[in-house]
Protein backbone atom coordinates (compact mmCIF):
# COMPACT_ATOMS: atom_id res chain seq x y z
CA UNK A 1 0.00 0.00 0.00
CA UNK A 2 1.10 3.51 -1.03
CA UNK A 3 2.06 6.00 2.28
CA UNK A 4 -0.07 8.40 -0.01
CA UNK A 5 -1.77 11.04 2.14
CA UNK A 6 -5.32 10.01 2.34
CA UNK A 7 -7.10 13.34 2.01
CA UNK A 8 -4.62 13.86 -1.41
CA UNK A 9 -5.64 10.12 -2.40
CA UNK A 10 -9.60 11.23 -1.83
CA UNK A 11 -9.38 14.64 -3.76
CA UNK A 12 -7.76 13.13 -6.72
CA UNK A 13 -10.89 10.68 -6.64
CA UNK A 14 -12.70 13.58 -6.44
CA UNK A 15 -10.99 15.32 -9.61
CA UNK A 16 -10.89 12.57 -11.52
CA UNK A 17 -15.09 12.50 -11.29
CA UNK A 18 -14.93 16.39 -11.84
CA UNK A 19 -12.46 15.79 -14.74
CA UNK A 20 -14.80 13.18 -16.62
CA UNK A 21 -17.69 14.88 -16.11
CA UNK A 22 -16.52 18.22 -17.55
CA UNK A 23 -15.11 16.18 -20.31
CA UNK A 24 -18.33 14.48 -21.06
CA UNK A 25 -19.70 17.86 -20.77
CA UNK A 26 -17.99 19.37 -23.77
CA UNK A 27 -18.61 16.04 -25.67
CA UNK A 28 -22.69 16.96 -25.93
CA UNK A 29 -21.07 20.64 -26.66
CA UNK A 30 -19.68 19.21 -29.41
CA UNK A 31 -22.38 17.33 -31.00
CA UNK A 32 -24.78 20.20 -29.77
CA UNK A 33 -22.71 22.96 -31.99
CA UNK A 34 -22.44 20.16 -35.08
CA UNK A 35 -26.34 20.17 -34.95
CA UNK A 36 -26.46 23.52 -34.93
CA UNK A 37 -24.23 24.28 -37.85
CA UNK A 38 -21.53 24.76 -36.61
CA UNK A 39 -19.04 21.85 -37.41
CA UNK A 40 -16.00 23.33 -36.67
CA UNK A 41 -16.60 24.86 -33.16
CA UNK A 42 -18.18 21.02 -32.82
CA UNK A 43 -15.05 19.88 -33.64
CA UNK A 44 -12.58 22.67 -31.49
CA UNK A 45 -15.13 21.40 -28.35
CA UNK A 46 -14.39 17.59 -29.27
CA UNK A 47 -10.44 18.36 -28.70
CA UNK A 48 -11.02 19.82 -25.42
CA UNK A 49 -13.34 16.44 -24.50
CA UNK A 50 -10.14 14.27 -25.64
CA UNK A 51 -7.65 16.86 -23.56
CA UNK A 52 -9.97 16.55 -20.32
CA UNK A 53 -9.48 13.30 -20.77
CA UNK A 54 -5.92 12.56 -21.23
CA UNK A 55 -5.20 14.42 -18.43
CA UNK A 56 -8.04 12.74 -16.10
CA UNK A 57 -6.37 9.69 -17.39
CA UNK A 58 -2.60 10.41 -15.92
CA UNK A 59 -4.31 11.07 -12.66
CA UNK A 60 -5.91 7.63 -12.62
CA UNK A 61 -2.81 5.86 -13.88
CA UNK A 62 -0.87 7.79 -11.03
CA UNK A 63 -3.17 6.55 -8.33
CA UNK A 64 -2.84 2.95 -9.95
CA UNK A 65 0.33 2.91 -9.70
CA UNK A 66 0.48 4.48 -6.30
CA UNK A 67 -1.86 1.72 -5.41
CA UNK A 68 -4.63 3.91 -4.33
CA UNK A 69 -7.54 2.36 -4.98
CA UNK A 70 -9.60 4.50 -7.81
CA UNK A 71 -13.07 5.55 -7.35
CA UNK A 72 -14.62 5.16 -10.62
CA UNK A 73 -17.12 8.76 -10.68
CA UNK A 74 -20.86 8.67 -12.13
CA UNK A 75 -21.22 10.88 -15.37
CA UNK A 76 -23.91 13.53 -14.75
CA UNK A 77 -26.26 13.41 -17.15
CA UNK A 78 -25.91 16.51 -19.25
CA UNK A 79 -29.26 18.43 -19.22
CA UNK A 80 -28.06 21.86 -20.68
CA UNK A 81 -30.23 23.85 -23.27
CA UNK A 82 -28.57 27.13 -24.82
CA UNK A 83 -29.60 30.32 -26.38
CA UNK A 84 -27.05 31.28 -28.07
CA UNK A 85 -23.37 29.85 -29.27
CA UNK A 86 -21.81 32.45 -26.72
CA UNK A 87 -24.38 31.03 -24.13
CA UNK A 88 -22.68 27.45 -24.56
CA UNK A 89 -19.19 28.65 -24.33
CA UNK A 90 -19.95 30.69 -21.17
CA UNK A 91 -21.21 27.25 -20.13
CA UNK A 92 -17.74 25.57 -21.22
CA UNK A 93 -15.61 28.51 -19.73
CA UNK A 94 -17.11 27.81 -16.41
CA UNK A 95 -16.33 24.41 -15.72
CA UNK A 96 -13.05 24.70 -17.61
CA UNK A 97 -12.67 27.18 -14.43
CA UNK A 98 -14.01 24.78 -11.50
CA UNK A 99 -11.29 22.30 -13.19
CA UNK A 100 -8.58 24.87 -12.44
CA UNK A 101 -9.72 26.49 -9.01
CA UNK A 102 -9.81 22.35 -8.24
CA UNK A 103 -6.32 21.63 -9.10
CA UNK A 104 -5.33 24.55 -7.62
CA UNK A 105 -6.67 23.20 -4.47
CA UNK A 106 -4.73 19.98 -4.47
CA UNK A 107 -1.90 21.72 -5.53
CA UNK A 108 -2.06 23.85 -2.20
CA UNK A 109 -2.70 20.48 -0.17
CA UNK A 110 0.31 18.67 -1.83
CA UNK A 111 2.52 21.90 -1.11
CA UNK A 112 1.03 21.38 2.84
CA UNK A 113 1.25 17.81 3.02
CA UNK A 114 4.76 17.98 1.38
CA UNK A 115 3.44 15.34 -1.70
CA UNK A 116 6.03 17.20 -3.89
CA UNK A 117 5.10 13.71 -6.42
CA UNK A 118 1.77 14.25 -6.72
CA UNK A 119 1.94 17.86 -7.55
CA UNK A 120 4.50 17.61 -10.13
CA UNK A 121 1.62 15.58 -11.92
CA UNK A 122 -0.55 18.39 -11.21
CA UNK A 123 1.02 21.14 -12.52
CA UNK A 124 1.04 20.35 -16.50
CA UNK A 125 -2.71 20.50 -15.83
CA UNK A 126 -2.68 23.40 -14.26
CA UNK A 127 -0.92 25.52 -17.30
CA UNK A 128 -3.02 23.10 -19.70
CA UNK A 129 -6.19 24.81 -17.92
CA UNK A 130 -5.21 28.21 -17.92
CA UNK A 131 -4.39 28.08 -21.84
CA UNK A 132 -7.93 26.28 -21.91
CA UNK A 133 -9.75 29.09 -19.99
CA UNK A 134 -7.85 31.78 -22.30
CA UNK A 135 -9.07 30.30 -25.56
CA UNK A 136 -12.58 30.01 -24.13
CA UNK A 137 -12.14 33.36 -23.10
CA UNK A 138 -10.73 34.62 -26.76
CA UNK A 139 -13.35 32.27 -28.63
CA UNK A 140 -16.23 34.21 -26.26
CA UNK A 141 -14.77 37.39 -27.22
CA UNK A 142 -15.12 36.72 -30.96
CA UNK A 143 -18.81 35.69 -30.79
CA UNK A 144 -20.00 38.07 -28.86
CA UNK A 145 -18.18 40.63 -31.83
CA UNK A 146 -19.89 38.33 -34.47
CA UNK A 147 -22.93 39.02 -32.62
CA UNK A 148 -26.30 37.68 -35.12
CA UNK A 149 -24.08 38.41 -38.50
CA UNK A 150 -24.54 34.84 -39.86
CA UNK A 151 -21.41 35.52 -42.17
CA UNK A 152 -19.54 36.32 -39.25
CA UNK A 153 -21.18 33.57 -37.02
CA UNK A 154 -19.93 31.41 -40.33
CA UNK A 155 -16.48 32.65 -40.77
CA UNK A 156 -15.89 32.29 -37.01
CA UNK A 157 -17.08 28.89 -36.97
CA UNK A 158 -14.42 27.98 -39.99
CA UNK A 159 -11.61 29.65 -38.20
CA UNK A 160 -11.48 27.01 -35.42
CA UNK A 161 -11.57 23.61 -38.12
Amino acid sequence: MSCMNPEIAENLNAQIGLEFNTAFLFLSLSVQLKEYGMRGAGRWMRSRYHDMCEHTLRILDYLELQRIPVVMPTIAPVDYAWDSPPDLFRVAREHAGRITDAIHRLISLCRREADFATEQLLMPGVRSQLLMEARLADVLRDLRRCGHDVSALLLFDKSLR
